[in-house]
């Protein structure tokens, strides 16, 4: 990677990784692969089995999200698949607190967030951050978010609870 390659950077648990997760990251691939000189990087943040634990409102929800391991494999393997699409390379880390190197790294031009307002928050504090530090805002790309069969938006939640598959398709109610 050199420096005329663009950074993106988003975050999150990724569990399952779902529709809304791949908009996200292709928003990221698509943010970094560009015209000119370098062929772009994405970094992914893994939220950390602890700090999935510090940040849910309930802890025990991150017992939901499975093993850190396991969670990256899964991101991994759908990160390759995605990849093949564009001329950037990716990383994925481990996010131990919940600014992660975007708040710090010189060489991330672009922050990937999702529509959610908290998330939307978290992009405009983590630049007030940057900017009180020295350092020169992120732009801040958002894709709009995946919505499912029934009309409701995509989300891990909803997943987990059995309304719709990863794909956002309703599943059979059994009751």
């Amino acid at each position: 990677m050199t420096r005329t390659d663009r950074t993106a950077i988003l975050g999150g648990t990724f569990t399952p990784v779902h529709n809304g997760h791949r908009a996200l990251l292709h928003e990221a691939f698509q943010t970094a692969s560009h015209d000119g000189p370098g062929d772009g990087h994405v970094i992914v943040g893994l939220t950390s089995t602890a700090l999935a634990e510090e940040t849910r409102s309930d802890p025990a929800h991150a017992e939901l999200l499975g093993p850190f391991a396991e969670r990256r494999d899964a991101l991994a393997t759908e990160l390759d698949r995605i990849a093949d699409a564009y001329t950037a390379s990716h990383e994925i880390i481990e996010l131990t607190d919940t600014e992660g190197p975007a708040a710090t790294r010189e060489d991330v031009d672009a922050l990937v967030v999702s529509p959610e307002a908290k998330a939307q928050r978290r992009a405009y504090e983590l630049n007030q951050h940057r900017v009180e530090h020295g350092r020169r805002p992120l732009e801040v790309h958002t894709p709009p978010f995946v919505i499912a069969e029934d009309g409701e938006r995509i989300s891990s939640t909803r997943i987990r609870n059995g309304e719709i598959d990863v794909h956002g398709r309703v599943l059979a109610d059994e009751a």
